[in-house]
């Protein structure tokens, strides 16, 4: 690996870890924020997803139009927003129809009685945390800075592999900074781990590879603010998972969702698979025009 290589992976790089850094410190301050005030666990979510984006998005801004002097543009953040914001929902509620549906006809899941207003204050909550918590920062470090700074020193094929490496080590970051934070502040945090507490190593990478993979295909979408597609994408995606498995620790649905047989599970892939298809067709079918 030459210098001028070996400095492009390096800037990538650090895009991984403003992400893991910032949101680390975020969970962090809002734990204590969260003690301090009585916020509860709704609360200290929304707290915790704000100070994510207001820690992240600065920061890989700075990096990008400071220190590398080069336009958010090139990182898919462009004018108007409507078009790609579609795209990414329509992709992620579309095809989590075309999975679901059919499993909730066929037996596989069943779903009970909805509280109208439980399910609304679901939708609405889980969106603001999944959007400035998650899909925001993560996709405009990730898919954003990281893989385009590396795409732009090497090859498109290069950006996406190094890029969904990194992925599913974000847990390590995150919880590193986590308890620095925390134990900073007074609290005594369990101690940083590579995957997330409760989750299968195995069935934890394999899924986070796979949703890396779908978000580059959303990234690579040949249209102005693709990187906003694979935000959409991302917000829609993970709203599915959860309203189809009950909701969050801190924030039910208001739906009973029981799926028959624990492999229906599985289907969180096929959507993800399906999704991937799609933007990879939308990709070849738009390149030729523009």
């Amino acid at each position: 690996m030459d210098d001028g290589r070996g400095r492009t992976v390096a800037r990538g790089v650090l895009g991984w870890l403003v992400l893991g850094v910032g949101v680390g410190v975020a969970i962090g301050v809002a734990e204590a924020a969260g003690r301090w005030l009585s916020l509860g666990a709704t609360g200290e979510m929304v707290l915790q997803a704000v100070l994510a984006s207001a820690l992240v998005v600065p920061a890989v801004v700075l990096l990008r139009t400071r220190a590398d002097r080069r336009s958010l543009a090139g990182l898919g953040l462009d004018r108007p927003v409507a078009q790609p914001v579609a795209l990414g929902l329509g992709v992620a509620l579309g095809v989590g129809a075309l999975v679901w549906v059919p499993a909730w006809l066929l037996g596989w899941v069943e779903v009970g009685t909805p509280d109208p207003r439980a399910l609304l204050w679901f939708f609405v909550v889980n969106t603001v945390v999944l959007l400035l918590f998650e899909a925001l920062p993560e996709e405009l470090a990730l898919r954003g800075y990281t893989w385009t700074t590396i795409r732009d020193g090497w090859r498109t094929a290069a950006a996406t592999v190094i890029t969904t490496a990194l992925f599913p080590f974000t847990s390590l970051v995150i919880s590193s900074a986590h308890w620095a934070t925390a134990t900073l502040l007074g609290s005594a945090p369990d101690a940083p781990t590579v995957f997330p507490a409760g989750s299968d190593p195995v069935a934890y990478v394999v899924q986070l590879v796979v949703f890396g993979l779908v978000l580059v295909a959303a990234r690579r979408v040949p249209l102005r603010g693709a990187l906003l597609v694979a935000v959409a994408f991302h917000v829609g995606q993970l709203t599915v998972n959860r309203f189809v498995l009950g909701g969050t620790g801190w924030l039910p649905t208001g739906v009973d969702v029981t799926l028959a047989h624990p492999d229906v599970i599985l289907l969180v892939l096929v959507h993800l698979a399906v999704s991937g298809l799609v933007f990879v067709l939308v990709r070849l079918r738009w390149a030729p025009q523009r």
